[in-house]
């Protein structure tokens, strides 16, 4: 069966965006498409290209709005023309896969559904980030910050009979696209993406404007349309959480004027209605899952604005913006493809060096972090032997990107990669990397993470005797957007409050291990560390059997063979990503590897009284920091 599906494109000055837009669609694979561009009184050439498209292609249907009416009443329009079973809607400044509409319809006829979910790409100036929208019921579907997009969806036309967009409103997939995911079954295909464009003058972009309040009452449509569903509460919680308290969270301190932003505050909790913030169990979890100075502000921020308490709440965002003000940005934000050739020039023309170094970049989803990865490693001032590129199966376009810099760099630097067509893990990617790099030492550079320039060059000063198998670097911890959070892990990875780590040293690797490394894992981050080349295979081996702290095995089998090095300088970034925050489960499971990890040792190494105590006392700090109450044998 080959339905015909009618793809509804907007359209409104977007002539620069507009070729990209149609290409992707004429370039389906699916062929019975009915493309209907659907024109706002467009007041640049979009109107004009649209025609010209038309005259070319016998699928293409034009038709204007009688004056400027906006998204909804456009979107309306389409769907009235609209001669498909099937609807899709497409922004004219985004684009699509070329599988885009075939995995969609797929999807439908595979499950039996009415509506076929996929994810979204967010399309910056600099990078592109891959939203997971999936989910298995529809609270799974409703609860994500993008589930009301009508764009990554498509929809049987049956859907639309009683159900349009409210004219005059923005927000206007709100209530129209939840109450369908309330009450329909979807089904999610990975298969295919929608890109989804952010551009500096979008409607999404504009700033803070009274308008954006229109979210009250599209959530509130919502919720009266869904209000006899079985599990009501449960969404009503969940869309209150990710439409209106995230609206709170992020979207007034976008306004830097106090005033402006006291009376947005004040329209904002008058149209808010009832709902409760501070109680909303998701916004709990959501607590849970930051560190104390994060969790103090959104917790009074939202307690203050469910008491009313505008002029307070007002002065908190104040003070974070205040607070954000000063802290230090580590990346450069307009990294290209250019600077990155430039920096491989660089490192081409450096002085040969005696030590020479493999740089191996393992990568899972991380495309939108690869260009400033291979910059702060292009950046070092030591030279740089190899780059060996590695991906593990990624969902997102990391292989692409790493083409793309492949081609850029390999003419000045060797650049090997290997990308898996079976996800193998982390530390399977670890011994990989070894096994492909030529050099005596090797530097596993995470794709995430980053580097200062004498990154390199400090930890390679270390090796100065043939028995020093690792040399690390303190470390730093930036966020998603590579903001500095945290200067130094020193407190955090000496548990113990010994003060081994406020300076520089070279030690026995045994002596670390029975000193200071049987109880926890003393390397932060394998990013800050050059590890000398060797067989590691028994080293490799033990640490896949574990899923989180395989790390810390393998740095112990390791520094066991030789001497350890250490500098108590941060010349690494380790980033950390909301993401990526354990939920109470996983702290057990990791809670339960630390104690398999410690029967090892004991079984091998021979664990004594005093080791055996101090154990003890970490197992009673865990499980009280991490909220424990048993640990699964």
């Amino acid at each position: 069966m080959h339905p015909k599906i009618s793809v509804i494109v907007p359209v409104y000055n977007v002539e620069k965006y507009l070729d990209q837009c149609l290409q992707s669609i004429l370039n389906q694979d699916y062929k019975n498409l009915e493309i209907l561009l659907i024109d706002d009184k467009s007041t640049d050439s979009s109107l004009q290209i649209c025609k010209q498209y038309e005259k070319k292609y016998k699928s293409i249907k034009v038709i204007q709005n009688e004056k400027n009416r906006g998204l909804s009443y456009t979107r309306n329009n389409g769907i009235s023309y609209a001669s498909g079973e099937y609807i899709g809607f497409l922004d004219s400044d985004d684009y699509i896969d070329p599988n885009y509409y075939s995995s969609l319809l797929k999807t439908i006829q595979e499950a039996k559904t009415k509506i076929a979910v996929c994810d979204i790409v967010t399309v910056t100036k600099y990078q592109k980030i891959r939203n997971n929208c999936g989910g298995k019921n529809a609270l799974e579907f409703i609860n994500h910050p993008l589930a009301a997009s009508a764009c990554n969806k498509l929809f049987h036309k049956s859907l639309f009979q009683e159900n349009r967009f409210e004219v005059g409103k923005t927000n206007e997939d709100l209530a129209v696209i939840l109450p369908l995911l309330a009450k329909m079954k979807a089904s999610y295909t990975k298969d295919t993406v929608y890109y989804y464009v952010q551009r500096d003058n979008s409607i999404q972009n504009k700033g803070i404007n009274k308008q954006k309040l229109d979210i009250c009452h599209a959530t509130h449509e919502t919720l009266k349309k869904i209000e006899r569903e079985k599990n009501y509460e449960a969404l009503k919680d969940a869309i209150i959480y990710q439409q209106l308290i995230n609206f709170l969270l992020y979207f007034p301190e976008k306004e830097p004027n106090y005033r402006k932003r006291y009376s947005f505050l004040k329209e904002f909790y008058q149209k808010k209605r009832s709902y409760s913030f501070h109680s909303n169990p998701y916004f709990k979890n959501f607590l849970k899952e930051n560190g104390k100075i994060n969790r103090l502000y959104y917790s009074l921020l939202t307690l203050f604005f469910d008491h009313g308490f505008v002029f307070f709440t007002n002065c908190l965002i104040h003070l974070s913006l205040k607070y954000k003000s000063r802290k230090k940005k580590v990346i450069d934000d307009a990294i290209t493809l250019e600077k990155i050739e430039e920096l491989a020039k660089m490192q081409k023309e450096k002085k040969e060096v005696e030590k020479k170094v493999s740089v191996v970049i393992p990568n899972y989803n991380y495309s939108m972090y690869l260009y400033e990865r291979v910059y702060s490693i292009l950046y070092q001032s030591y030279k740089i032997d190899e780059i060996i590129f590695l991906d593990d199966v990624s969902t997102d376009e990391s292989v692409q990107v790493m083409e793309e810099l492949k081609q850029k760099i390999e003419k000045y630097i060797p650049v090997k990669s290997k990308y898996n067509k079976k996800n193998v893990g982390t530390f399977s990617q670890w011994e990989t990397g070894f096994k492909l790099a030529t050099s005596p030492y090797v530097w596993i550079a995470e794709a995430d993470d980053y580097s200062q320039s004498l990154f390199l060059e400090t930890a390679m000063a270390k090796f100065v005797e043939d028995d020093v198998l690792i040399s690390y670097v303190d470390s730093a911890f930036i966020n998603s957007e590579g903001f500095c959070f945290l200067k130094s892990v020193e407190k955090q990875i000496d548990v113990r409050k010994t003060g081994h780590w406020k300076k520089d040293y070279i030690i026995d690797g045994e002596e670390e291990y029975s000193s200071y490394t049987f109880l926890n894992c003393t390397i932060a981050n394998v990013s800050s560390a050059i590890i000398k080349k060797k067989n590691y295979r028994d080293a490799f081996h033990l640490a896949k059997t574990y899923r989180q702290a395989g790390d810390w095995m393998f740095y112990v089998n390791v520094m066991r063979q030789g001497k350890i090095a250490y500098t108590a300088k941060t010349y690494n970034y380790y980033r950390v990503h909301l993401n990526n925050v354990s939920t109470v489960t996983k702290k057990q499971d990791h809670l339960n590897e630390i104690k398999q990890i410690h029967q090892y040792f004991d079984q091998v190494y021979h664990l004594t009284n005093w080791q055996k105590e101090e154990i003890k006392k970490r197992y009673q700090f865990l499980k009280k920091a991490w909220k424990i109450d048993e640990v699964k044998k």
